[in-house]
This record gives structure tokens, C-alpha cells and sequence, in this order.
């Protein structure tokens, strides 16, 4: 055999010619078939993603269409709860405002909560869609504008709930029904557990608020307006009923030293302290001990500088111990004289304006006083407490070893009153009351400090701590105080103007002017008192103050005038003083003016886009009118007249780039 004949049969050497076409075409055929292979999987991953979206997008755009729909609902119903409380006590009794508000806020809670369940699963999604033209920051901000919602009104409902075994004491609608303080503060105390519940909702719905800052529709923005100038009010609200038994001596007893200021000798926390009360709570109930100032005054430090050198003080007694504009620091003062001088310790201090007494009177109603054979209105206590404290020929019924203590004896009757008027009470009077003591807090007419560190902070969440304000946005701060020692402020008009012009490198150029004029006061008041510099510097209706301008830190003075005599500038209390020494002759008027210029780091909390003032009140203080002029370079200017105003003032303008 040849070695052709051989050779294995499809060897290279005999079919490698021959089958050449056959491969190529077989590799030819395998390449197509691996193509086919890896498009086809990839084709039909991307139909099943787009398969995907668009069943996401329908998804989410019905779940979008529901929850439009419940938070719609549930805004109607928020709108019958607010119609509930603000119209809530006509025609029917405030338990059954209660009850039917009761209503509105649960059904307000399922729609919300409804939408709240619907937007959370496409929360991710829709946190990234603000690029859709007009509807996007809208989309976008749903999910935590339905949390919000949720939030809002559970809070509610758990402070109502917090309300229930109060509520359940009055009988029903009875509205007249009276029941004893002591048992509103047990069943009070119930309810602890549910206002605890109500501020965590409610502070939660505040954390998810600040995160909402886009561009949105009237509806929204409306919606959103409600809930920054409410929820604040629930939460100190919820705050305070679970605080209140421990305040008001339950289950332990808490004791207060209680100022009385009057206010015709203008003080920087109200006015001068005429008389004091130790308080002690013990369930609701009040017993106090009454004295005139002079028996706190056995005790003595040195003054402030301009007590020293104006009127030759040789020392700084609890009477004059609220020198301090900023509360937490004169109320610890009072706090230091009163445990000095009558060896015991208060756990809170109230200071009070005769315009407090007055709303308290309001609240609980006028009553005969057996004692003077008079009523005793929310119109009349002002005047009848100076009155026999100054000048009746008899100052009342009681004997008292101290004659300050004596003459002033007609305030300490009127509070037993009082107090024995808030030994029961009546749905309607509770109402009163909490919106007396509110509206005394926003005029600053009662001013509060704690030792205990949660009370405290409670104070300052309702507005009646008395600090300086710590904003960092412009500010303005008058303060003064009378070193006549004479009850002429009632004839003393003060009124003002602050002009700022908003540089465009945010530098502000302000001017404050202060116009004081001395109205002759009435004989009877006029010759009463010492007059400036203990009588060495003028007559008993001369008027002298110190006053003091608090404004941003880092201002600068450029020019001042109208002093009798100016001080230097300083820092006080995290912002900068201007101050200086007034006398303002009877039936003379004085005018101050200031120029001063203000960093621009009064911008930092809106990065230069927005300003705002802040303007705080001082207690007991009575400008006839305070006029506000706001001007940027290329934009009008804006202007506000306040008449007669009696609380703390805020307004914001945009500036252009």
C-alpha cells in the first residue's frame, strides 16, 4: 500500500483543500448565531426597563392623583378645625367646639395619612423630578409635604387626647359647670403620656418643614403659611399642659417670688418694684405671702455705674434689682436678694405689669371688694392700686407692722381675690384665662424665669423668658429706664424712627431718632417723688433717664447728639450698647439721634438676599408711634408707621443681588 492509500482519512494532507469552504462558511454561520445571541438579550432587557418605567410612571402619577385627592380632602378638614377654633364658642359651649373639632382633626389624619402611605414608596423618585417644568418642586416636595400633614394632625389628635379625662370633669356641655382646681390639675396630670406624644409629632412635622423651601403655588405656600404661624403654638401648647401640674404644685408644692412693677416708674423688665409676693402652689392652690419692698431691702450691694453716679446710691437694693433688660439676668438678681433677705428660695420668677392684672381681671371677671366697698374691674385695678398706694388718706383695712407693706396692701387683697376666683373653674373661664395669660406673654407684661432647666426652656419656647433676642438679622432694642424717681412716665410721650439704607455691599447706614417730650404731669402726681439726681439735678416733674440701644454686634457709631450726657459704646449681651443720660425738663422735649453703621452679618442667615428687623418690646414701655423707613439702591423704599406699639415687631425685604 502507498502512503498515499495510508493516510487517515481527513488528514491535512489529503482534505484540508477540499474542506476549506465548508469551514469558513460553518465559522461564517457560528459568528451570525453568537450576534443574534447577545442582541438579543440586551433588546429585551431594554424593553423590559422601559416596560418598567412606564409602569412606574403610571404608577406613580395615580398615586400622585390619590394623594392630591386625600390631601385635598384633608385641607378642607383642617379648614372646618381652624373655623372650629376661631368661631368655636359662638353659639356653642367650648367642649362641644372641642368634641366637633375632635372630628375634623381625626378625619383630616386618615386623608393625610392616606397620601402619606401612597407617596413614601416613590419618595426616592420623586425627591429627584424638581427638573419638570412648573410642576416639579411641587412633585418633588410631596412625600414630605404629606409627612408634614400627618405629622401636624396626629400631634393634634394626641393633644386633645392629653385633653380627654379634663374635659370628661366638666359634665358634658355643661358650661357652667364649676369644678375644683385641684381636681383639674390631677386629671391634668393624666394626660401626660399623650401631650409627651403631641410635641414629638409635632416638632418631628417642624424638622420635615425646614426642609421645604422651593417655589410653590398659592395653595401650597398658603398651606405651609398656616403651618409656621400654628404648629409653633401647638408645640408650646402641648409643652405646657404636660409641665403645667409640676407649675402649678402637683404632685409636689412649687414656690414663686412674684414681682409687682409699676410701670409709671419705667424700669428696664416693666418698671420700678413696688411690692413682692412669695407664692406657694400646693395642687392648684395659692397661699401668699404679701410684703412691701422695704422689708427686702436690709441687704445691699453696689449699684449699677449710672445709679451710682447720677443719684449717689450707695447700694443696689431688690427693689431697683431689675436693671438688667435681659430677664434671666434680673430675675436671678431678684432670686439673689430675696433668698439673702428673707432666707428662702423660689424655683420660679414672675415679674408683672399693672396691664397683666388688668387681662387676668379680664379672664376671671370683676368682683366686690368687701374690704374698699367697691368693684374691682379689669378697667379700675391699675388706677385704684396707685391710688391707695400713693394717695388716699387711708390705704386700707389691714395693719401691718411695715408701713410700705401697709400702704400697698390693696394689691395683695386684689390677688387673694383673684386667687380665690381660680379655685374652680369653668370651661369658659379655663378658656379666658389661657388666652389672657398668652396675650400678657406677647406684650410682655409677665415675664418668667425657672431654676429647673425644662421649665426654662418652656419660658423661652412661649415667648416669656425676657432675654435679649439672640437674631442675627438686624436689630433694635430701646430701653428706658427712670432715675427720677417720680410716676411721671404716663406724661412722658416717646416716639421714634429707625431709617436704614441697605448698601449694595450689605452694609447697613442706620439713623435712630428718639423724641421724648414732658407733658406737665397733675399736681398731685407732679409734686410726688425726688426729680433727677435724687433732687440735686432738677425738680420732681423733670425727668431723667438712662437709655440704652441694643443693636447688631459689630456696629459702629458715627455721630450722636441730644445727650445731657452721652456714654461710650460697648458690647452687652451678644450685641453692641449705645447708651446715655436724659433729662427732659417739664414741659420740654429732648431729641436723641444716632448714626451708626452695621456689618454685613446680619445677612449671613439669608445669604444676602433677604433683610429683616427685629424689633423687641420693653414691658411697660408706651411709645405713641415708632416709624420704620427700609431703602436699597434701585428698589423703593419700604416704610411702616406703628402706632402705639406694645409687642415685638418682625418684617423681611428682598434685596437684589
Amino acid at each position: 500500500m502507498s502512503p498515499s492509500d495510508s493516510a487517515p482519512l481527513g488528514s491535512p494532507a489529503t482534505n484540508e483543500a477540499d474542506h476549506a469552504p465548508i469551514v469558513r462558511k460553518a465559522r461564517r454561520a457560528h459568528a451570525a448565531t453568537s450576534g443574534i445571541k447577545t442582541r438579543f438579550p440586551s433588546r429585551l432587557i431594554a424593553l423590559g426597563l422601559l416596560v418598567i418605567l412606564v409602569i412606574l410612571g403610571v404608577a406613580t402619577g395615580l398615586a400622585l392623583i390619590s394623594a392630591r385627592d386625600s390631601m385635598n380632602d384633608g385641607l378642607r378638614e383642617v379648614q372646618r378645625v381652624e373655623a372650629d377654633l376661631q368661631g368655636g364658642l359662638v353659639g356653642r359651649t367650648p367642649l362641644a367646639a372641642l368634641r366637633q373639632t375632635k372630628l375634623h382633626l381625626r378625619a383630616a389624619h386618615v386623608d393625610f395619612q392616606a397620601a402619606d402611605n401612597r407617596l413614601s414608596v416613590f419618595g426616592p423618585l420623586l425627591r429627584h423630578l424638581s427638573w419638570l417644568p412648573r410642576i416639579g418642586a411641587e412633585v418633588a416636595a410631596a412625600p414630605d409635604v404629606a409627612d408634614v400633614a400627618s405629622e401636624t394632625t396626629g400631634g393634634g389628635l394626641s393633644l386633645l387626647a392629653g385633653l380627654d379625662p379634663l374635659t370628661a370633669e366638666f359634665g358634658g356641655d355643661r358650661a357652667a359647670k364649676q369644678v375644683p382646681v385641684q381636681v383639674l390639675v390631677a386629671r391634668l396630670a393624666r394626660g401626660r403620656s399623650s401631650f409627651d406624644r403631641a410635641c414629638v409629632s409635632l416638632q418631628s412635622a417642624q424638622r420635615t418643614r425646614r426642609l421645604l423651601h422651593g417655589h410653590y403655588s398659592a395653595t401650597l405656600s398658603s398651606a405651609l403659611g398656616t403651618f409656621d404661624r400654628q404648629v409653633p403654638r401647638l408645640v408650646v401648647l402641648c409643652h405646657a399642659l404636660a409641665l403645667a401640674p409640676e407649675l402649678l404644685g402637683y404632685p409636689r408644692p412649687h414656690t414663686y417670688l412674684l414681682a409687682y412693677q409699676n410701670s409709671d416708674e419705667l424700669r428696664a423688665t416693666g418698671g420700678f418694684i413696688g411690692s413682692a409676693g412669695i407664692l406657694t402652689l400646693r395642687n392648684g392652690s395659692v397661699i401668699q405671702h404679701f410684703l412691701g419692698t422695704n422689708i427686702l431691702d436690709n441687704l445691699s450691694i453696689p449699684p449699677p455705674e449710672p445709679v451710682s453716679l447720677y443719684n449717689g446710691e450707695p447700694g443696689w437694693l431688690f427693689r431697683d434689682s431689675n436693671w438688667s433688660p435681659d430677664f434671666p439676668t434680673s430675675a436671678a438678681l431678684e432670686r439673689y436678694f430675696a433668698r439673702l433677705d428673707l432666707h428662702q428660695t423660689a424655683q420660679g420668677v414672675v415679674d408683672i405689669t399693672p396691664r397683666a392684672a388688668s387681662e387676668l381681671l379680664a379672664a376671671t371677671g370683676s368682683f366686690y371688694s368687701p374690704e374698699y366697698r367697691r368693684w374691682i374691674t379689669a378697667g379700675n385695678v391699675a388706677y385704684l392700686a396707685d391710688y391707695y398706694a400713693h394717695w388716699a388718706s387711708s390705704s386700707g383695712p389691714g395693719r401691718y407692722r411695715n408701713a410700705d407693706t401697709q400702704r400697698k396692701q390693696f394689691i395683695a387683697i386684689v390677688a387673694q381675690h383673684v386667687f380665690s376666683l381660680l379655685r374652680t373653674m369653668s370651661p369658659g373661664r379655663l378658656f379666658r384665662l389661657t388666652s389672657s395669660i398668652s396675650s400678657g406673654i406677647a406684650h410682655r407684661d409677665i415675664l418668667v424665669n425657672f431654676s429647673a432647666p425644662q421649665e426654662q426652656a418652656l419660658a423661652r419656647l412661649a415667648g416669656a423668658s425676657g432675654e435679649i433676642n439672640p437674631t442675627i438679622s438686624d436689630y433694635l432694642y430701646v430701653v428706658d429706664t427712670n432715675l427720677s424717681y417720680n410716676k411721671i412716665n404716663p406724661y412722658v410721650h416717646f416716639s421714634g424712627t429707625y431709617e436704614v439704607h441697605v448698601r449694595s455691599n450689605r452694609w447697613l447706614q442706620s439713623t435712630l431718632t428718639l423724641h421724648f417730650k414732658n407733658v406737665p404731669a397733675p399736681p398731685r402726681v407732679a409734686n410726688y417723688g425726688l426729680g433727677p439726681g435724687a433732687g440735686t439735678l432738677g425738680s420732681p416733674d423733670d425727668y431723667a433717664d438712662f437709655v440704652r440701644i441694643y443693636v447688631p454686634a459689630g456696629a459702629a457709631l458715627i455721630d450722636q447728639s441730644g445727650w445731657t450726657q452721652r456714654w461710650s459704646p460697648g458690647p452687652a449681651y451678644g450685641k453692641t450698647m449705645f447708651s446715655g443720660y436724659l433729662i427732659v425738663r417739664r414741659g420740654q422735649a429732648r431729641t436723641v439721634r444716632l448714626e451708626y453703621v452695621v456689618p454685613p452679618n446680619v445677612f449671613t442667615w439669608s445669604r444676602g438676599r433677604t433683610y429683616r428687623l427685629f424689633i423687641q418690646h420693653q414691658p411697660g414701655s408706651r411709645p405713641d408711634s415708632f416709624g420704620v423707613s427700609v431703602a436699597h439702591d434701585g428698589q423703593p423704599r419700604f416704610t411702616w408707621t406703628l402706632a402705639h406699639p406694645s409687642a415685638d415687631w418682625t418684617r423681611t425685604v428682598p434685596v437684589t443681588p
